[in-house]
């Protein structure tokens, strides 16, 4: 088997050669020193002309040995302490060639070897430092023997220029070798942070698709858990695309049909998309071209608006069944934000219909009850206040007005019960005729009049310059002005002031009634027209009331197929506002409750 560069990198041989330390770069100087020492002494016709140089040089080579073991001991690799080695020996060298001959000894290409260590070393100083050591190396032995020849002196000469061009050969390649080194270095360096990035990004990449792994189950787990809402997706032209447990336990239809093409207007009564429709302002932005129907289309256009749409509709189940339920629907959006249908979720308003209408049956029925012996204290106690056999003294008659009073209010309170339980539950008939709304108004105005100066507010009547006649229950109406008029004089502080105005509008006619009360904060006002909902302000000043007058106002002015809303700010007013159409509309009980 192969061994790889890995492999190489642990073997010990290997570290040895690739970083060598000073001692092992010696070892080819000492070899050969030894081994000419050896043949010197071995063969007899190698001359030794000078013992003392012989010595002195083997002792310098030596020299050099023993001071690179002691660099490689103490792991010093690099720096000039180092390249004194080769330069000793070079020394050591030249003596060494001077005693075995001189010019013409065997051994003077030994040099070669130092000069190839001083010359592989980074900087072209070295070239120059090889050329003199050389040119002292190769010219000692003239220094003993001077030559008699220029020929002599001209090799002497030539040697060492030849010793310092391989000496630049070799620094040149040396310095290519070293910037190839550091090039693969660097190489290797960006190579090994690219692999550790990918080896992070992998790591990273398999957290995320466990995370995405467990979001997934968890979904899956969440999806199938909801149960007591239908909860389902469609695409941008109604088709189902989702399908949850709770939509097959609420539809009685299973997932494989429900996704078999199924549009999702199948399971919505054809009364309740109607209405929607009649309820929706957005119809018209629908594509026209889509053969939903036009229910259906105006939840869907609200979700287009990015508007959280919620309302009430009938829907139908798969053995026919018509069930109340309430229907949210959101735009269902893609990872990247588009729109690619929409989510309805579905909630079964059975038993809250049913709880509500046994309510509604309750309060009816003790109201019929608190009515009847209610109205027979009211008739004793006006027998005992009329009757001239046995009249009551003046503080009998005041306890007398007291319990008349207040069994005055307790049986009003009875009516606006029976008032709310007949809205509830349709038994609302309106006793319609055409009537003059600017004398309701002032007609109202006028009974308010005696309460409003006993508070010590200003009432007034603001009335259009002619009559305006419409077709309502003048006693319905007559009601909710005075509640409206009751409500401002109540929450209005002495001093203020209180005004009703009557105005034409566009298809219709336009009441209002303002004052300069203490007003209803913001967060209040969606609730205002819930049962028995008293707004803050109401609580903290101590007003009385019970919560049902603005109920049975809005109520009446549905029934007369009208609008109603309001305006307010703490500390400066209220203005309640309500328009009564010129024709008159059929509204449904169902349409009624709705809206409450």
């Amino acid at each position: 088997m192969r061994a790889t560069p890995l492999d190489r990198a642990e073997n010990r041989w290997y570290q040895v050669f690739d970083n060598p330390s000073p001692l092992v770069k010696q070892a080819p100087t000492l070899i050969a020193t030894v081994a000419a020492v050896l043949l010197t002494w071995w063969i007899p016709d190698l001359p030794v002309t000078h013992l003392v140089a012989v010595v002195c040089g083997v002792g310098l080579v030596l020299a050099a040995t023993a001071h690179s073991a002691v660099l490689s001991a103490r792991r010093v690799y690099d720096g000039w302490v180092v390249l004194l080695v080769p330069l000793i020996d070079i020394v050591g060298l030249g003596l060494f060639r001077t005693g075995t001959g001189g010019a013409s000894s065997l051994f003077s290409s030994l040099v070669l070897l130092p000069v190839i260590w001083i010359a592989a070393a980074p900087g072209i100083r070295y070239v120059f430092v090889v050329g003199g050591l050389t040119s002292i190396a190769l010219l000692m032995p003239y220094f003993a023997d001077p030559p008699h020849s220029a020929v002599d002196w001209l090799r002497g000469v030539i040697g060492p220029l030849v010793f310092a061009a391989v000496a630049a050969v070799i620094n040149e390649l040396s310095r290519q070798q070293r910037v190839r080194a550091e090039q693969a270095e660097e190489l290797v360096g960006e190579r090994t942070a690219a692999l550790a990035d990918n080896v992070k990004m992998i790591v990273q990449l398999r957290e995320k698709e466990h995370q995405y792994r467990s979001l997934v189950e968890s979904y899956e787990g969440l999806w199938s858990s909801i149960t007591a809402q239908a909860v389902i997706a469609t695409d941008r032209n109604g088709t189902i695309t989702a399908w949850n447990p709770g939509a097959e336990r609420l539809f009685g239809v299973a997932f494989s049909e429900a996704m078999d093409d199924v549009r999702v207007d199948r399971f919505f009564a054809e009364a309740s998309l109607t209405a929607l429709a009649s309820d929706c302002t957005k119809e018209q932005r629908v594509d026209a071209d889509s053969d939903l129907p036009p229910g259906l289309r105006a939840l869907f256009a609200g979700a287009d608006d990015d508007q959280n749409v919620e309302d009430d509709v009938d829907i139908v189940t798969s053995a026919g069944t018509s069930v109340p339920a309430r229907v949210t629907v959101n735009p269902h959006r893609d990872a990247s934000g588009t729109q690619q249908g929409y989510l309805l979720v579905v909630t079964d308003e059975s038993k809250a219909v049913e709880v509500a209408r046994m309510k509604d049956e309750f309060v009816g029925m003790i109201s019929h009850e608190l009515r009847t012996p209610l109205s027979a204290i009211i008739g004793f106690l006006d027998l005992l206040q009329s009757d001239p056999g046995q009249p009551l003294s003046e503080e009998q008659q005041e306890f007398v007005a007291i319990i008349e009073r207040n069994a005055q209010r307790l049986l009003n309170l009875v009516g606006d019960l029976l008032f709310t339980a007949q809205v509830e539950s349709g038994r609302f008939p309106l006793d319609r005729a055409e009537v003059d709304v600017g004398e309701l108004v002032r007609s109202a105005v006028a009974s308010a009049g005696p309460h409003a100066q006993r508070e010590g507010i200003e009432i007034t009547a603001e009335l259009a310059p002619e009559p305006v006649r419409i077709l309502i229950d003048a006693g319905r109406i007559g009601q909710a002005l005075d509640n409206l008029l009751s409500n401002a004089i109540k929450f209005t502080p002495r001093g203020g002031r209180v005004a009703a105005r009557v105005r034409p509008v566009d298809g219709g006619v336009e009441l209002s009634v303002s004052d300069t009360g203490i007003g209803i904060p913001k967060d209040e006002q969606g609730m205002l027209f819930t049962r028995f909902f008293r707004a803050s302000t109401a609580t903290s000043n101590a007003v009385p009331g019970v919560g049902l007058g603005l109920t049975i106002t809005r109520a009446i002015v549905l029934a007369h197929g009208g609008t109603m809303d309001v305006r307010s700010e703490e500390g400066v007013g209220t203005e309640f506002r309500f328009v009564l159409p010129s024709a008159a509309k059929t509204e449904t009980l169902r349409t009624l409750s709705r809206a409450d």
